[in-house]
């Protein structure tokens, strides 16, 4: 974690119980119901199959002033509506880390990337 990911999380520490939950789209694709059916994957990155496999729709992030579990049931919940707008069918946790200051304040973020399976058999689209 980098020395202005702490900052942000210390400067967040008074907003309430979920400091900032922010998204970031990396490609576009038909929305699904905002309680659509998602997994919960574990993926390797730096995997060739990854890339062959999944599509990076987008992230969504959770900053928080205390530790977070990735799968708990109020993360899931905020984050299903947001993966669900970006078209997504899977989640996985991209990153997950805590820190504390020195004045002994907690904060946490955790990144869940979207992702839908790769349709390497769809052809091109009319513009």
């Amino acid at each position: 974690m980098t020395v202005r990911s702490v900052l942000l999380i210390a400067a967040l520490a008074a907003c309430g119980p979920k400091a900032a939950i922010s998204e970031s789209r990396m490609a576009y694709a038909p929305s699904l119901p905002e309680n659509c059916q998602l997994e919960l994957v574990q993926v390797d990155i730096t995997a060739v199959q990854f890339n062959q496999q999944w599509e990076v729709l987008g992230y969504v992030t959770l900053l928080d002033t205390k530790l977070q579990d990735p799968a708990a049931p109020e993360n899931r919940a905020l984050v299903r509506p947001r993966a669900c707008a970006m078209g997504g069918s899977s989640v996985a946790v991209a990153m997950s880390s805590a820190a504390t200051n020195q004045l002994g304040q907690q904060g946490s973020g955790v990144v869940y990337m979207v992702l839908r399976p790769k349709a390497w058999s769809q052809g091109p689209t009319k513009f």
